[in-house]
């Protein structure tokens, strides 16, 4: 390791990111310009001796658990303990620094054998969903679907402590207004935020995640739901969609009260 140094994450960095992340990831450089912005995220880099970034990684506290998150290492740097090197690093400051007495993580097939080496245990599974090719999306308007505004907020953050078991609401809080709320019978019973990460939807009621999560097929990309939402599944392999493969959600530390069939679309790996 004497090659290589951990420091924080640099806004310059963020431009080089997109060359270090799997092929088959989509941009991941709109989220770390997030996590520099947001007080509860802290990104650092691995630095060559030449001064390159070889390998990232950020972890977020939500007043007593975190997550790990972007834990990536280059291609051109794999297999020489650097994913390691970060994910203890990201531990000591969730844990030291943060006060997490759990953290939680999605996992890759590479990264997870690094994750089970340091204590992670498997908590559940997500689906990943894909539309079928020349998939034509039929936009039905729902006057119960509005725009997020500053009176929706606090309900939007109270669904989202049940459905996620986390204070998240400085992650998410930011981005709320690019956002929608499902609005019935007077009050919010779910959200969906299609500009942050992997496009997410939580909902109280079935018949909002349901009519939410028909909002969120405009989007080109896979939708990730927990094994545990029979609902969302079976609504999306009513419209053609297929499972692709499933990934591991895993844990380090005491599990907490969540409620994962209220999760219709994940936010990201960064979150759940």
């Amino acid at each position: 390791m004497g090659h290589y140094i951990i420091r924080d994450l640099e806004r310059d960095d963020v431009a080089v990111l997109n060359a270090l992340k799997p092929a088959t990831w989509g941009d991941i450089s709109a989220i770390h310009e997030h996590y520099l912005t947001v007080k509860n995220c802290h990104s650092v880099a691995v630095v060559d001796n030449g001064g390159a970034v070889a390998g990232i990684g950020t972890g977020i506290s939500f007043l007593g658990t975190g997550w790990l998150a972007h834990i990536i290492v280059s291609k051109d740097h794999q297999r020489k303990g650097l994913g390691t090197m970060i994910v203890e690093d990201r531990l000591r400051f969730l844990r030291e620094r943060m006060g997490c007495e759990t953290i939680t993580l999605t996992a890759t097939d590479d990264g997870y054998p690094v994750y089970k080496k340091v204590g992670f245990s498997d908590e559940s599974m997500y689906r990943v969903m894909v539309k079928p090719q020349n998939y034509a999306f039929d936009d039905v308007e729902d006057d119960r679907i509005v725009r997020i505004e500053d009176a929706h907020i606090e309900d939007v953050l109270r669904i989202d402590r049940i459905a996620s078991g986390e204070d998240r609401s400085g992650l998410l809080r930011p981005v709320l207004k690019n956002g929608y709320a499902f609005v019935a019978r007077g009050s919010v019973e779910g959200f969906y935020l299609p500009s942050f990460g992997d496009g997410g939807v939580s909902a109280i009621t079935e018949e909002a995640g349901i009519a939410l999560l028909g909002k969120r097929l405009s989007e080109d990309r896979a939708i990730y739901i927990p094994t545990e939402n029979g609902a969302a599944y079976g609504f999306l392999l009513s419209r053609g969609f297929t499972e692709a493969r499933q990934i591991h959600r895993m844990i380090l530390g005491t599990p907490f009260a969540r409620v994962p069939r209220n999760c219709y679309s994940r936010f990201g790996g960064f979150a759940g």
